[in-house]
């Protein structure tokens, strides 16, 4: 690929860093939006916010090509920062939307950027209300009552708050009985292909119901086509979540502007 991520060298963690720091400082780093669906209304519900690089020619670079390798390096923290003061910024100046960010399950347990998130919000409930914190599963939630403290802390700050890719990375039925989660956001692995499959739509059917049993919302991530949409209707997902449903904007697609990113 063509970008300054390519030219850097791709399995260098290091210097995927050094370019990204700089598109921060550059004002480069921005959203792309995809819709969050209601199974039973097809309407939306909130639009996750992406991250996304504009390279030096002006090209979207995707978020997997960078975010993995600075999350190796532990390196997460400042991109996790960013998201934050970015979202907040949206929801602000867009009062008729719900938006939700990703955070690291590593900075689940760090104190500043739940200071900062608590500071952003505290005198602004009609932005907190609108706000969905989305833990990242595939990082793991090491210290699982540490964890848990964060979540009543966001939820005590008026956020909703999912568990991000659930059967993807290292969260077990432990994490989502301790961890008051508003929402689980079934992996895709789970979704995809299930009208092909007798064996995987049993399985899961009995994991939904356990997760209900919680009081959880589900949604299905990964819907790419009709036949998984309508398996996944079918079998009672609260939300979808998919290119099928809407692939991720750079247009802020609530105010009737598309375009992929």
């Amino acid at each position: 690929m063509d970008n300054e991520i390519g030219h850097e060298g791709r399995n260098c963690g290091a210097s995927i860093c050094t370019v990204v720091q700089t598109a921060l400082r550059q004002n480069r780093l921005l959203f792309a939006f995809q819709p969050v669906v209601c199974a039973a209304t097809g309407e939306t519900d909130y639009f996750e916010c992406l991250l996304r690089m504009r390279d030096l020619k002006g090209s979207i670079i995707a978020g997997g090509e960078f975010i993995t390798p600075i999350e190796e390096l532990g390196l997460i923290g400042f991109i996790d920062d960013y998201v934050l003061e970015l979202t907040v910024r949206e929801l602000a100046r867009h009062s008729g939307v719900r938006l939700g960010l990703n955070i690291s399950g590593l900075t689940a347990c760090i104190g500043p950027w739940l200071e900062s998130l608590v500071s952003a919000l505290q005198y602004r409930p009609d932005v907190a209300r609108r706000l969905v914190v989305e833990i990242t599963e595939t990082a793991a939630l090491s210290d699982l009552d540490e964890s848990a403290r964060f979540v009543d802390a966001l939820r005590r700050a008026g956020c909703r708050v999912a568990l991000d890719d659930f059967g993807a990375g290292h969260a077990s039925w432990q994490h989502l009985e301790t961890l008051s989660v508003d929402t689980v956001k079934i992996d895709g692995s789970f979704v995809r292909n299930l009208a092909d499959s007798h064996e995987r739509r049993m399985l899961l059917r009995d994991l939904l119901q356990r997760i209900s049993g919680l009081g959880c919302i589900t949604v299905a991530e990964g819907v790419e086509n009709a036949a998984d949409e309508a398996v996944a209707r079918a079998e009672g997902f609260g939300y979808l979540q998919g290119y099928h449903l809407g692939a991720p904007t750079i247009e802020r697609a609530w105010l009737g502007q598309t375009s992929t990113g």
